[in-house]
């Protein structure tokens, strides 16, 4: 009975070398970029102009206006209700994004087209996820390294902090 053959690299390292190689080229994978408008904008424009912003549907503002009232930035009254109810609007689907794969066929069998539906989010929840988070930490006062990285690293961590010292208590 022959021996299957092995790839250079799983000779050299084992089974557990290899697994260890693509584990460890996992972990450095660049992280998602972090998109903080909706705070930025509920730091730095009055809630009224939020409002009016969100009434027409703009998914930004409506999140923006829900870390307004979940924190009390800029004079909005604190409404952890109104707040939920914003933030759930803001990351609602806003439609969806036709793609069209091919499906090779099996067994001699043909192939098909199938289309695929991506839903589309202006705010998505992820996006409404490290806003609130970083907008959390920042209202509790929290210093050090993870807070940093919760607001995008130590410029952004800093920025956003000079923000909220100067409107979140207006």
């Amino acid at each position: 009975m022959r021996r299957p053959h092995l790839p250079a690299a799983a000779r050299r390292f084992g089974a557990i070398g290899l697994l260890g190689l693509g584990l460890g080229a996992c972990a450095h994978l660049p992280a998602a970029p972090r998109d903080f408008t909706p705070l930025r904008a509920a730091l730095s424009e009055p809630p009224s102009v939020l409002q009016a912003r969100a009434e027409q549907g703009d998914a930004v503002a409506q999140m923006s206006l829900s870390l307004a009232h979940r924190y009390g930035i800029g004079g909005a009254p604190i409404d952890d209700k109104l707040a939920d109810a914003l933030q759930r609007k803001a990351t609602s689907q806003r439609g969806s994004t036709p793609i069209t794969t091919y499906i090779a066929g099996l067994n001699g069998k043909p192939g098909r087209v199938s289309t695929i539906f991506v839903p589309r989010y202006d705010v998505s929840p992820a996006t409404a996820a490290q806003n609130a988070h970083c907008g959390a930490v920042i209202a509790l006062g929290v210093e050090g390294e993870s807070a940093r990285e919760a607001c995008g690293g130590p410029d952004s961590h800093a920025a956003l902090r000079a923000l909220w010292a100067g409107r979140a208590k207006e």
